[in-house]
């Protein structure tokens, strides 16, 4: 008896561990870092978006006024083809409304627009009757 009592003492020292490391959880990974918080929100402000807009002005030769679409494209100084998109707020100064612009291709303008987005909108076309 004096010899089962040592191998099973020596038995349960070594089973032990092995069983309490079976109970437990295993180790939860370490967090990682978190990542960079999101910048915030450009403040909000009373004005529209469209109000916040920059405006701007370009000089060129109508080439043409899509009345459905409502847009119209003018040649800029530099040969290149610009789109407008319009609403019945555009104001026309020396023309009869920008319907009226459809039979006048050719014709020098100034289109004043916001651009917003992507897209530019004109908000006043002066037209110059002088070729």
């Amino acid at each position: 008896m004096k010899m089962t009592f040592p191998a099973l003492a020596a038995a349960l020292f070594i089973a032990a561990p092995a069983l309490a490391g079976a109970q437990t959880p295993p180790p939860s990974p370490s967090p990682s870092p978190s990542p960079a918080p999101a910048p915030a929100p450009a403040p909000m402000t009373s004005e529209p978006r469209a109000a916040r807009a920059k405006a701007e002005s370009v000089k060129g030769e109508l080439v043409k006024v899509d009345a459905d679409a409502k847009k119209l494209t003018i040649k800029g100084t530099d040969g290149i083809e610009t789109e407008f998109a319009y609403s019945d707020a555009t104001e026309v100064a020396g023309g009869s409304g920008v319907a009226g612009l459809a039979t006048k291709a050719g014709t020098r303008v100034t289109v004043h627009f916001k651009a917003d987005m992507g897209t530019k909108t004109a908000t006043k076309i002066e037209v110059d009757e002088k070729k």
